[in-house]
């Protein structure tokens, strides 16, 4: 196929179609991808920007968006492992999320999935279109001091993306530099058997675990590899069954997505429609009331999608 000029993120056009800011969106990603990387066996992980990559099939590489390790960590307790997972430093599955409340009750969670370089670089060029999606997505509360230092460097860890919100990832190991980096890193020599058993050969998350075993295993096949284009991390669906109101029914669609589309949606709300007479804490997972935003996460499924070539 031609070469790769790679897209924002769910082909979203922020920058109204500034040439400057897709090159250098472009030249970021690229910047992260090694022209080819052999992962494991005969196959490669490759940069389609550089060179050549039959695009034969697209696959999607999924987890959930829970944290792993908390799950782990509290196998017998599922609450606090829930508990645990409300602090943004350990969503640590390239999903986190901010929640509301009314009276004590949830009232809505918001997740979201966007990198931070890309707002980063968008603050840079366009200051004034990430100040109106703030002011749409978040608050129109939000003012411009309150995203830029005076000498107008964009602030990552504003209030309205932390204590006040989420609009793309504060947690470090979430990003599109570390979604492409582990998505290089070398096989081990003893090989893994499953998710669970590449956890030691890097960090312990469940996302990063799949990834690992997924191309590791496309590559021993001799498959050649590359980021599918729009590169960057989805949720791709949520399941809902088994969610009941507090009368017993099935759940309605109360899922919205804010940014992206679906099958690669980057920013989600879950909010119950006020004509329901009810709140997100009102509704019961399993017989379980929701309390925290991770009993929802749970059943978010994330991915990273690629393509693969013939064998090399």
């Amino acid at each position: 196929m031609a070469l790769v000029r790679f897209s924002p993120p769910a082909g979203i056009d922020d920058a109204g179609g500034d040439r400057g800011f897709l090159d250098r969106w472009h030249d970021l990603v690229s910047g992260l991808i090694a022209e080819s990387t052999e992962l494991s066996g005969r196959g490669a992980y490759l940069n389609p920007a550089l060179g050549d990559v039959p695009s034969d099939r697209e696959r999607a590489i999924t987890w959930t968006g829970m944290s792993r390790p908390l799950l782990m960590e509290h196998r017998d307790d599922r609450s606090a492992a829930y508990a645990a997972a409300e602090d943004r430093a350990v969503q640590i599955e390239y999903l986190e999320w901010h929640v509301e409340r009314t009276s004590g009750k949830i009232s809505a969670v918001t997740f979201t999935c966007e990198t931070p370089e890309y707002w980063r670089l968008l603050a840079a060029l366009h200051p004034d279109v990430v100040l109106d999606l703030y002011r749409r997505l978040v608050s129109p509360d939000v003012a411009r001091g309150d995203l830029f230092a005076p000498d107008g460097t964009y602030l990552l860890l504003n209030r309205w993306n932390t204590t006040d919100g989420a609009v793309h990832y504060v947690m470090p190991i979430n990003s599109m530099r570390d979604l492409l980096g582990v998505s290089q890193e070398l096989e081990p020599s003893q090989h893994a058997d499953d998710g669970y058993d590449a956890l030691p050969y890097s960090r312990a998350t469940g996302a990063d675990a799949r990834i690992n075993f997924d191309l590791w295993a496309m590559s021993r096949q001799g498959h050649r590899i590359a980021t599918a284009n729009p590169p960057g991390l989805y949720m791709i669906g949520w399941d809902d069954s088994g969610w009941t109101t507090p009368d017993g029914r099935r759940v309605g669609d109360y899922w919205t997505i804010d940014r992206g589309r679906p099958g690669a949606a980057l920013r989600v709300t879950y909010r119950v429609p006020d004509s329901e007479g009810f709140l997100v804490g009102d509704i019961s997972i399993g017989g379980r009331p929701i309390e925290f935003g991770g009993q929802i996460a749970e059943h978010i499924t994330m991915s990273a999608h690629v393509v693969t070539g013939g064998v090399a």
